[in-house]
């Protein structure tokens, strides 16, 4: 597969959470590799996949869409490109017509939804036929050291931190639900998307690394706003490089094949057909 843009590779190389630097190589990768005209970035959040978009010359429109609109206006002042259209949507019922777009992505925003079946259904009727949707979701079956809390609490417990207490929930942080793989993958199918491939990433990490990254790390790194931390900063970064190397080390021990192991996320391929 060839290399992606160099601020791309930068962006990653400096991520900090070594499972969000995964899923971006996965979707980064495979949108390079597909060449799609148009995409669709459901759940955009602030807008990094956007923004990331934006530095592949063949995409002719850039579209994301996203319920919070404090969220949108942070996007907006990252994203200065005339191929993007920022939208306030839900995404059960896009302002699109049917087969709008080649390629959509909806990187972990199943798990906070309602009704994630109709959400696929709902993203299924604006991509293409032969079009592309990746997804990514927190993984049920997570490991023990990266959210000991409610590792410990669903195993002998049934239950976890309640999702709306943001600085100790960890993974079920504004969460309705984890999945398994064979879920996850039950769910699209339902939705009628024929899955084509699947990745789990982070098996091996650093004691509460979860509560370290998100419970303390990016309140205090939004809250002094540390552009060195920023993922929005698509440029070399030292500093961040080394520290992010260090968050994933235990990472680099983790199997070709991990099939049946804990992890950290799950990210799913599906086409339409």
């Amino acid at each position: 597969m060839n290399s992606l843009p160099q601020p791309l590779e930068y962006s990653i190389a400096s991520e900090i959470d070594p499972a969000f630097a995964l899923r971006a190589r996965f979707i980064l990768e495979t949108v390079q590799k597909k060449k799609p005209l148009t995409i669709l970035d459901a759940g955009c959040g602030r807008g990094f996949y956007t923004r990331a978009f934006t530095f592949f010359p063949f995409l002719k429109t850039i579209t994301g869409i996203d319920l919070k609109k404090e969220y949108l206006d942070k996007a907006e002042k990252e994203v200065k490109d005339k191929r993007v259209k920022l939208l306030e949507a839900s995404i059960y019922a896009l302002p699109f017509k049917n087969e709008t777009f080649d390629f959509a992505v909806s990187s972990e925003v199943m798990e906070h939804l309602p009704d994630d079946v109709a959400a696929l259904k709902e993203l299924k009727r604006v991509v293409k036929k032969g079009g592309t949707l990746i997804i990514s979701v927190p993984h049920r079956s997570f490991p023990f050291l990266w959210d000991p809390l409610n590792w410990i609490l669903m195993k002998f417990f049934n239950t976890h931190v309640p999702k709306d207490i943001w600085w100790l929930a960890g993974i079920w942080a504004d969460h309705e639900r984890l999945y398994t793989m064979e879920e996850i993958t039950s769910v699209a199918k339902k939705a009628g998307w024929k899955v084509k491939k699947t990745q789990s990433v982070i098996h091996y990490a650093w004691p509460l690394s979860h509560f370290l990254l998100y419970g303390i790390g990016k309140n205090i790194v939004e809250g002094l706003g540390a552009k060195e931390f920023s993922r929005f900063s698509f440029q070399r970064k030292p500093f961040s490089e080394w520290l992010s190397k260090l968050v994933a080390y235990p990472s680099t021990f983790d199997p070709n094949d991990m099939t049946g192991k804990s992890s950290v996320d799950l990210i799913i391929e599906l086409e339409k057909h």
